[in-house]
């Protein structure tokens, strides 16, 4: 069985559950994967694989990215910055930011457009999906992912960390598999009976079941 430096590249989701998780075609995912635009281990997929997918995601839905063009970008950044702790994972650079037209990489004053190397601009952050990636110390991450709506105003209840229920979706500091409330809410335990077992709100409890509600209509 192959060894793995930490739990953020163990490959424990499939192609399948990576694309409920983050709302995407199983297609899109497996294309992407395939492909190389997101280099995951044999075996399945790593939960900073789960970050990248979520990114590239923000860049064709958010941001309109040819995807002939965000693989430019990255064969240009792998060739200029191949040596960065982020040359396995570039969608998880802090600096990569875009104009909704090109990539760029913000480096101290400068943007490096990674799609016309020789050009400079300034681009628009890619704020409404790295903001739900918390960057913890030692390089460790947290993700919040997107429950009904994308966009800035989406609560940060369900979280997802290798370090937590080995990655699978629980409710926000709490540990809670937002699976299990999910299983428990269709077999008639009500909300707020749940709420008041977990000491939780109902709105936490109505998030987990809308988060599972994909999957548990896959399940039906």
């Amino acid at each position: 069985m192959p060894n793995y430096p930490n739990a953020y590249l163990v490959p424990n989701y499939s192609s399948v559950e990576a694309a409920l998780y983050l709302r995407l075609k199983v297609q899109d995912v497996r294309r992407w994967i395939g492909e190389g635009v997101v280099q995951s281990p044999i075996g399945g997929i790593s939960f900073l694989n789960l970050l990248e997918l979520h990114i590239l995601k923000g860049l064709r839905k958010q941001f309109g990215l040819p995807f002939q063009r965000i693989r430019r970008a990255l064969e240009e950044y792998q060739e200029e910055y191949c040596r960065t702790e982020y040359s396995d994972h570039p969608f998880l650079d802090p600096r990569l930011e875009t104009d909704g037209i090109h990539l760029f990489l913000h480096d101290g004053n400068e943007y490096m457009n990674l799609n016309r190397p020789r050009q400079r601009g300034i681009p628009q952050i890619l704020s409404t999906y790295l903001r739900r990636i918390d960057r913890l110390a030692d390089g460790e991450f947290q993700f919040f992912p997107f429950i009904v709506a994308e966009d800035a105003y989406e609560p940060r209840t369900i979280q997802m960390s290798p370090n937590i229920a080995f990655g699978r979706p629980v409710l926000a500091k709490t540990g809670i598999a937002t699976d299990v409330i999910a299983g428990r809410f269709r077999a008639r335990d009500s909300i707020s009976d749940l709420a008041e077992e977990y000491g939780v709100s109902t709105a936490l409890i109505e998030d987990a079941v809308r988060w599972e509600l994909p999957q548990l209509n896959v399940a039906a």
